[in-house]
């Protein structure tokens, strides 16, 4: 080993490889750094120009939403992934926020829907543009987002609007009826028919008792009496 490190030959191969890698390394550094310099400028200019729309959009008396698709644009060239979702969500609420299931479900109308996003999403521009950490969302906004789904299923007829509860009815007193206990009146035939079985049997026992009648008056005249000559004798 130390025979060939004594070759300057060897050396000045050895040192071209260094410096050749070292050159290599150098240089892939620099334009991984460039490269994020440049992202990074580029990302800021996208926020600078998304600050511009936002403003004239929520100083402007048009409600037409012609910004929207070009704002999307640019919002996707963003690189800070937390800055991109928050800007994505608040820019699909300004485009659903004129539909009456979302004013229903949320509450929030849309004039004032525009002025709160556009005013959030200058607060997030604003801090991206800082470096510092995004601001809360606001309780409205929070709102709008947790209904969204919502609305647009029952936009798309998948579910029914839902109706607020009507006032109770108040039912008025009933008279309580009496209970039915399942007998049958009788028919008029089974009337009938009991009445002449009556009017049978009331026959039947009236010539029943005068018979029996007329017989004890029988035995009693044919009885002998105490007081005859038959008993004198």
């Amino acid at each position: 080993m130390p025979d060939v490190l004594a070759n300057p030959i060897v050396l000045i191969l050895l040192g071209a490889v260094i410096s050749l890698v070292t050159s290599v390394v150098v240089t892939g550094f620099q334009a991984r750094l460039l490269r994020r310099n440049e992202v990074r400028e580029a990302s800021r200019a996208s926020a600078r120009r998304l600050t511009s729309t936002f403003i004239a959009e929520r100083d402007s008396s048009d409600t037409t939403d012609g910004f929207l698709a070009e704002a999307e644009m640019t919002v996707m060239s963003m690189t800070e992934r937390k800055t991109r979702e928050r800007l994505t969500s608040i820019l699909r609420l300004l485009r659903e926020r004129a539909m009456p299931e979302l004013e229903e479900l949320s509450g929030v109308r849309a004039d004032r829907a525009r002025l709160l996003l556009c005013e959030h999403a200058l607060e997030v521009l604003g801090a991206h543009l800082r470096s510092e950490r995004l601001p809360e969302t606001p309780a409205e906004v929070k709102q709008m987002l947790r209904v969204e789904e919502e609305a647009l299923n029952i936009r798309s007829g998948d579910k029914a609007l839902p109706v607020a509860p009507a006032e109770p009815i108040t039912k008025s007193q009933v008279t309580p009826r009496p209970r039915h206990t399942g007998a049958k009146a009788p028919s008029a035939s089974a009337a009938s028919g009991t009445s002449g079985t009556s009017r049978k049997n009331t026959k039947t026992t009236g010539r029943t008792t005068a018979k029996s009648a007329a017989k004890t008056t029988a035995a009693t005249d044919e009885q002998p009496g105490k007081d005859s000559a038959f008993w004198d004798d």
